[in-house]
């Protein structure tokens, strides 16, 4: 498993000095998706062609999910689930924290992964059952005992104008509770910043398998509690171990 991890990591590192180059020449253009709000790069598209290209060549054999191409070769139970540039928002627009996330799963469930922070140079990597890393040292989630002495992140879906589940009353109940609220716009970076004790928690409605794939195997190796929310799918809470019960009661 360690050696896929470097292969990977290796390759995640060379898509993100492509995404930094283009990020400062500002030499790209962008479309629409889902939404007015949901826009997809040049440089998304491109970086997932070279991920899936580059693992590929190393596993011919494996499948792939993935954000902007979707399922791929789903006939093996080993599977690539990438999200090629999580903070697409932010890189279009000039905000320097953006994310490349990719976990790889057996059938179903996540056995390894990482999310590189290219204008950070942070590597986050983790391989079930030994840890959670950045740059090659161990992390762990940080023991807040409070709400009241916790930052906590959350982010909003891109059809929050349409969807009652769009988490503003959530965010209005437990914004008086807290330390502090941030809304960086990268979910699988929110993850990684849990699972090294800068974040006492996270939640969120409406997430993608990519979104998290990597990012919730670093936030439970490093120590972090972690339950689905029942108002959307794909939607998550997860802090360190003190908080999660004062969390989970703002939110439900």
């Amino acid at each position: 498993m360690k050696d896929t991890l470097q292969i990977l990591t290796k390759l995640m590192k060379e898509v993100g000095e492509y995404q930094v180059d283009k990020f400062k020449s500002r030499a790209f253009t962008y479309e629409t998706k889902s939404t007015e709000i949901d826009i997809v790069t040049e440089v998304d598209q491109q970086s997932e062609k070279m991920l899936i290209e580059g693992l590929k060549e190393h596993y011919p054999e494996y499948g792939f999910l993935a954000e902007e191409s979707g399922e791929l070769d789903s006939h093996s139970e080993y599977k690539w689930v990438i999200d090629p540039l999580d903070g697409t928002t932010n890189f279009s627009t000039g905000i320097p924290i953006f994310a490349i996330s990719v976990g790889l799963q057996k059938n179903n469930e996540s056995i390894l992964g990482a999310v590189y922070v290219p204008m950070l140079d942070d590597l986050y990597t983790v391989i079930k059952g030994q840890g959670a890393y950045k740059n090659n040292k161990i992390i762990n989630v940080n023991k807040a005992p409070t709400l009241r002495s916790s930052v906590i992140a959350t982010g909003f879906p891109y059809d929050r104008a349409e969807n009652p589940v769009n988490n503003i009353v959530q965010v209005s109940n437990i914004a008086p509770k807290v330390k502090g609220i941030r809304r960086i716009g990268v979910a699988a970076y929110d993850l990684c910043l849990v699972a090294e004790g800068v974040f006492a928690g996270y939640w969120e409605f409406g997430l993608k398998p990519w979104d998290y794939a990597a990012g919730l195997l670093l936030a439970l190796e490093a120590g972090a509690v972690y339950e689905s929310l029942p108002q959307r799918e794909h939607s998550m809470i997860i802090s360190n171990k003190e908080i999660f019960d004062e969390l989970k009661a703002s939110l439900i």
